[in-house]
């Protein structure tokens, strides 16, 4: 085993920028416990964020659930698929064991990640159909 299954800094998405395309690329799938969304990174790996709020529950509970999504994540990092970011949107849940969330990244992510590499980003600013106002036809 040359490759290390170590949950490097690089694999993480951190920036405001990086966590909104994914929610205007709106390329998601329900889990149950969380919504996961995908967006093209233009890596040669793949990333993940997950956005958690309050009403998730009391800090202990949300770092529980943080940290198993992680561990799923580095445990399950050469099958997601390279170059996209992967979001975890958590809803209320109580923390599940790391094997059901192994198995809702496994089963989502990666035809998700496909859909996101194959779609053109859509620039939310540029009006869609329609024509331009100087056409001619």
């Amino acid at each position: 085993m040359s490759e290390s299954l170590r949950f490097w800094a690089r694999m993480r998405v951190r920036l405001d920028r990086d966590f909104r395309r994914a929610y205007d690329r709106r390329l998601r799938r329900d889990l149950g416990f969380a919504s996961l969304l995908a967006a093209a990174n233009g890596l040669t790996h793949a990333r993940l964020g997950i956005s958690i709020s309050r009403r998730v529950g009391t800090a202990v509970r949300r770092n529980r659930i943080k940290r198993l999504l992680r561990e799923a994540f580095r445990l399950e990092q050469r099958a997601m698929p390279a170059g996209v970011d992967l979001i975890v949107q958590v809803r209320p849940h109580e923390p599940r064991e790391l094997a059901t969330y192994r198995t809702a990244l496994l089963e989502h992510a990666p035809t998700l990640g496909a859909l996101a590499l194959r779609e053109p980003d859509r620039d939310p600013s540029r009006p869609t159909g329609g024509s331009a106002a100087g056409d001619a036809r």
